[in-house]
């Protein structure tokens, strides 16, 4: 037990010294009191009585001793137990992070629901689990083409066209479905549930998110709540709801593209709202929204109908050299 007990100090950076302060030190103390105390108020007439007091005297030494050997035991246990679940999920995380590079989709699903459970059980690694998920999103992707004929249209970025990624058919569409996966995994654990005072267990708080450059397909953030919110570059496929999201930190959206429809009814942005330079191709609708600080749409192209009936600006808001194809209401 010595041995483990000397093993157990020096991997904390300690030494025989520190361990003779720390055990053998405080058990000498309290044996001389307990030996001191007995004969001054026991005391003893007879060299025999005084021995007897001696010796209950190392007893209750020898007890002091024998449960700070066993505290020290208990610790150097939780100790070994604490790391070698920090290996396990080490292993767990580093076993996810492969499979998400996978070539093959099944794969590349699994490594993502992997992901997910580290991050449920283990509340301070989720932003980290959220950052890698962020990143496999921000990595290049092109939608597929159509399943039933069509000329399919490249998509829109800052920079012009994009040409389409050189990819199959067939794993162009099994990457879109493990994309859609991703993305629910963020959103259904970014979303408190009906009552965000009382939050769903499921739910991930305080969570930032570094979506620059992503290209997002279908992206449904209804009632999602996180800190701060990157979008810079995005380009989202399909429609895009953001109603009743809450970002605490604000959100920037510069940039990026919707080619559809692009809602943010009833949204929150707690800091301030960046969408300069942004593409809306479709609806873009912030019927409701709260922007409470700078809202600046410098630049922005509305090419369809733009509805900010009942909008709340805390600061006014900046339209500068902002283009609308069609008439845009503020109505209330």
């Amino acid at each position: 037990m010595l041995d483990g007990l000397g093993r157990w100090w020096r991997r904390r950076g300690g030494t025989w010294w520190w361990a003779i302060a720390v055990i053998v030190v405080p058990v000498a103390l309290v044996t001389a009191a307990a030996i001191t105390l007995l004969l001054l108020f026991v005391g003893g007439g007879t060299p025999s009585d005084r021995i007897e007091l001696i010796k209950t005297g190392l007893t209750v030494g020898a007890g002091t001793g024998g449960v700070v050997a066993l505290v020290l035991t208990g610790r150097r246990q939780r100790t070994t137990e604490h790391d070698a679940a920090e290996r396990r999920l080490t292993d767990l995380y580093l076993k996810a992070i492969e499979q998400l590079g996978s070539d093959k989709a099944a794969v590349r699903h699994g490594g993502c629901y992997a992901l997910e459970r580290v991050a449920q059980d283990n509340p301070g690694h989720r932003q980290t689990v959220v950052n890698v998920l962020c990143a496999y999103l921000r990595t290049p992707y092109t939608e597929p083409a159509p399943a039933r004929g069509g000329v399919r249209r490249p998509l829109v970025t800052r920079r012009g066209l994009r040409p389409p990624a050189a990819l199959p058919a067939g794993d162009a569409r099994q990457e879109r479905e493990v994309r859609l996966t991703v993305q629910r995994v963020l959103t259904d654990h970014l979303n408190p549930g009906k009552n965000p005072k009382h939050p769903e267990p499921t739910f991930w708080p305080d969570i930032a998110l570094d979506l620059t450059g992503a290209t997002l397909v279908e992206f449904d953030f209804i009632g999602c709540r996180v800190g701060a919110a990157d979008f810079t570059g995005a380009t989202f496929a399909g429609r895009a709801w953001f109603d009743y999201a809450h970002f605490a930190e604000g959100a920037g959206f510069e940039g990026a593209t919707f080619t559809s429809e692009a809602k943010f009814a009833g949204a929150v942005f707690g800091g301030s709202a960046w969408f300069e330079d942004t593409t809306f191709a479709g609806e873009a609708r912030f019927h409701g929204a709260r922007f409470e600080g700078s809202a600046v749409f410098w630049r922005s192209r509305f090419a369809g109908p733009a509805a900010f009936d009942l909008a709340e600006f805390a600061e006014k808001p900046d339209f500068g050299t902002a283009t609308f194809a069609e008439p845009a209401t503020f109505d209330g």
